[in-house]
């Protein structure tokens, strides 16, 4: 105790500070301690192990196809063509293939499956905005799909006769 009372008569320390001060100096002791005792007498007899070869040997099968793939190395594939956009004005809503449609930009299979659910469910599209009622479809999407689309309405069908008897 004449250490706690010798610090707080020199400079003036609370007894909490004190109790903080020398916390800290015996985990700095002591860290230090474990430091060097890690490095002067774990490291003597622990062997290092050099991960070098196994890391060059990582390395090495990385960029190797396995046995069983044909395809080239991730480095030498060549990107995937991207779907090229249709034409102002090429792509009737009401006659439209999914694969027409994927074209479209913004525009996948899930999308195209659902344009074309639309279709079947309610009929015809009459004009470009009924597209905002399919999900997913909000006004942001449908200016930008609005300058490759058209409505064609589809033909009538020939009037049935009946037979005269």
């Amino acid at each position: 105790m004449r250490i706690t009372s010798g610090l707080q008569n020199r400079f003036g320390f609370t007894r909490n500070e004190i109790k903080a001060i020398l916390f800290l100096s015996v985990t700095f002791v002591a860290g230090s301690g474990i430091r060097w005792y890690r490095q002067h007498i774990e490291t003597s007899t622990v062997p290092v192990f050099d991960y070098s070869r196994s890391d060059s040997e990582f390395v090495a099968r990385s960029h190797a196809p396995l046995p069983d793939q044909t395809a080239p190395s991730p480095a030498l594939r060549t990107p995937a063509p991207r779907k090229q956009p249709p034409t102002a004005g090429s792509i009737n809503l009401n006659t439209a293939s999914i694969q027409e449609l994927e074209r479209l930009p913004g525009i996948g299979e899930a999308y195209a499956r659902r344009v074309i659910a639309y279709r079947d469910e309610h009929g015809a599209f009459t004009s470009i905005d009924d597209l905002m009622n399919v999900k997913g479809i909000g006004p942001k999407k449908l200016e930008k799909l609005r300058l490759y689309l058209t409505v064609i309405p589809p033909a009538p069908l020939p009037p049935q006769h009946e037979p005269s008897p």
